[in-house]
């Protein structure tokens, strides 16, 4: 009984503790230690895979907590192939990281215990979930967690059925084992260059249930949460280049899962009172804003790729190589690869390929990201919008920033401006040290020297939880990997909520104004 006692009272003490230091640091010491212990569970031996000659891949403890952050962040890049490591356990491990990071450890807490289960909460546990997930009122928020996430769940049970159709009945070209290694046996390094999807054939799911439903549960559960893993290869979505059935599904997939839960409520509401014919739901101005600036984003980057790629004049680049298929093929890479990089992080085509310009427009659209309150990570595409809102303002001679009838307050603007220069800061000083750090011997691909722009691409895909890549994760060194586990951390909050952990809890009461006077810019 004493024994019993002393446990209940030191776990109210840290209960105590934790609720003491506010409702944000909360949530991030849960994550942290949710990643610690992922990463220890995938450090342990019993989820690796054996070798080929009989022995277990050995993973060391950074690694480990590289995969575990990038999981739960939903961010998708990895120094080691997930597929030939990890075994089922590994991977499933991997899968529940990328579940709770995209949903939520709080919001799935307070879905299952209070939405299914009838439990209630207290205050805080509301206010966690209010926090983590949030809405106007704690009212609102249960009910956008419960719409939401079951309309989450039908869509991962619906999704994880047809890609496992799709792998199972699908015989793609591209499982090959002596096309797989061509590309290794070629002397020349513009030879090394050519894009080659070709994977060993103990990879193909075709008419191999249990592989393709393993490959179709991880792949809906990583689209859906916009994590980028794939346990297919160490080549992503090439080996299915040419499914655009295939494509399609995985596009419309992450989609769904990064608008966001407000903006899935929103739309859901909307359908309601059509249904009832009694009720007119306006969409919200935030539903607006993320949906209007997503599409015409990713129309001027389609563009723009498209054009960079036609006038692109080596014969090293994506649009004259041959073996990328078509023009069309080419042109449907090009806009599945401007969907992925909002978020997504899954690649048909070689990232080097691409040209330079191709390269940090991407780089610059994973910055930005998807919407707020989603698995998306980078400034958000409702912080873009406010500032160009603003600078159409300073262009229009107008004094106030309005959209959709609605005016938009000085506080926001100065919120989003200054979570753009913060974001942009670690951005360039990320990149300037990892550069930095790396050996002479790493910077290089296919024994050709790269540019800054690819480590600046890297930092992008895991500032904004996208996790393309262009192949430096595995040439990161410890000061590199901490870096980039740091700015995965960072997407995933997002920069107010980081500032909010290492800032004050309390804000400071101004008793007195100081005289206003206007300063001269530019």
């Amino acid at each position: 009984m004493k024994n019993e006692k002393k446990q209940s009272k030191g776990s109210n003490l840290l209960f105590k503790f934790l609720k003491k230091i506010g409702t944000i640091r909360y949530i991030f010491v849960i994550y942290v230690l949710f990643t610690v212990l992922m990463s220890l569970l995938l450090f342990w031996n019993v989820t690796h895979n054996y070798k080929e000659d009989g022995t277990k891949h050995q993973v060391n403890y950074l690694d480990a907590l590289f995969i575990a952050a990038s999981a739960f962040s939903d961010t998708g890049l990895t120094t080691l192939v997930i597929g030939d490591v990890f075994n089922e356990f590994g991977q499933a491990i991997i899968a529940i990281c990328i579940v709770f990071g995209g949903m939520g450890i709080f919001t799935i807490k307070l879905y299952l215990f209070q939405s299914i289960l009838g439990l209630k909460a207290n205050i805080f546990s509301n206010q966690v979930s209010l926090t983590e997930r949030g809405g106007n009122s704690i009212f609102e928020t249960k009910k956008m967690i419960k719409i939401s996430i079951s309309f989450l769940i039908v869509v991962a049970i619906i999704s994880s059925l047809v890609f496992t159709l799709i792998f199972y009945y699908n015989p793609s070209e591209y499982f090959n084992n002596e096309k797989a290694n061509q590309v290794f046996k070629m002397g020349e390094s513009f030879e090394q260059w050519k894009f080659n999807p070709y994977v060993a054939e103990k990879y193909n799911p075709y008419q191999n249930f249990n592989l393709s439903i393993k490959y179709g549960v991880f792949h809906a559960l990583s689209s859906l949460n916009n994590a980028g893993f794939d346990i297919i290869s160490s080549k992503s979505l090439q080996p299915y280049y040419k499914d655009f059935a295939f494509q399609i599904l995985t596009i419309t997939v992450f989609l769904i899962g990064g608008i966001g839960f407000p903006v899935i409520y929103d739309i859901w509401l909307k359908m309601k009172s059509i249904y009832k014919r009694n009720k007119r739901h306006c969409f919200t101005l935030f539903t607006k804003f993320t949906l209007i600036t997503y599409f015409t984003t990713t129309i001027i980057a389609l563009l723009m790729t498209i054009g960079f790629e036609v006038n692109a004049k080596s014969n090293q680049n994506f649009w004259n190589q041959a073996e990328y298929g078509s023009t069309w093929d080419k042109l449907f890479a090009i806009y599945f690869q401007t969907k992925s990089t909002r978020s997504a992080g899954f690649s048909t085509v070689n990232y080097h390929n691409f040209t330079q310009p191709t390269i940090v427009l991407h780089g610059i659209l994973m910055f930005i990201g998807f919407s707020p309150v989603s698995t998306a990570g980078g400034i958000r595409n409702t912080t873009i919008a406010v500032i160009f809102l603003s600078v159409l303002t300073m262009i229009t001679g107008r004094k106030r920033i309005n959209a959709f009838k609605r005016q938009i307050g000085k506080e926001t603007l100065i919120k989003a401006i200054n979570v753009f220069i913060i974001a942009l800061l670690m951005v360039v000083l990320s990149t300037l040290i990892i550069y930095a750090s790396m050996p002479e011997s790493a910077r290089s691909v296919y024994n050709l020297p790269f540019p800054m722009t690819y480590i600046m691409f890297e930092v992008c895909s895991a500032f904004g939880n996208s996790g393309l890549s262009v192949g430096l994760s595995n040439n990161l060194n410890i000061l590199s990997k901490l870096v980039i586990i740091s700015v995965m951390i960072t997407g995933q909050f997002g920069i107010p909520q980081i500032i909010k952990i290492w800032g004050k809890t309390k804000s400071t009461p101004e008793n007195y104004q100081y005289i206003y006077e206007d300063v001269s810019i530019g």
